[in-house]
């Protein structure tokens, strides 16, 4: 495996890391207000001083307030979400850590923890519930499709067969 395939491989694990950390937010960012202004003087934004992107624990209190927003998750409900975040970290962290894993191999097995987690979600919540949270989830996979479709993270897909690889450079 090239240098550059690597380099996309570990992008597109990155996306699809990201999306599914993330995927309960995207349908619902929409219609959801700006966060009021930081009262700490010293805040610097999200991800914390100089800004960036959030920390993980703030893309998880996001999510809970989200889930718990459009889906009216009761307290214990909460409590149980926190836990599959939780778990679903230490299983993220210890996969990131171990070297032996070849980076293909990383992605198959990062889309299988998020995929557990949701899961794991989806068994807490109420039939009514769960309906919701399966749109939200089939909304934010179609939204992950036309990103990649247009140009998202590793550029648009390859339909020649090549597995995503680059175009060559533009001749002069």
């Amino acid at each position: 495996m090239t240098g550059l395939q690597i380099k996309i491989t570990r992008m597109a694990l990155l996306a699809v890391c990201s999306a599914a950390l993330t995927a309960p937010l995207a349908v619902l960012a929409q219609d959801t207000p700006p966060p009021p202004p930081a009262s700490a003087p010293d805040a610097g934004g999200p991800g914390g001083p100089g800004g960036g992107r959030p920390s993980p624990q703030e893309r998880e209190a996001k999510q809970l307030e989200e889930l718990t927003k459009h889906l009216s998750l009761t307290a214990d409900q909460q409590t149980q979400v926190k836990q599959i975040f939780a778990d679903r970290d230490v299983k993220v962290m210890a996969l990131h850590s171990d070297s032996s894993v070849a980076p293909q191999d990383k992605r198959a097995k990062m889309m299988g923890i998020m995929k557990d987690s949701s899961a794991s979600i989806r068994a807490i919540l109420t039939p009514d519930q769960q309906t919701k949270y399966d749109a939200m989830m089939a909304h934010r996979q179609q939204e992950m499709q036309e990103h990649h479709e247009h140009g998202g993270p590793g550029g648009p897909p390859s339909g020649d067969g090549s597995g995503g690889a680059p175009p060559p450079p533009p001749q002069q």
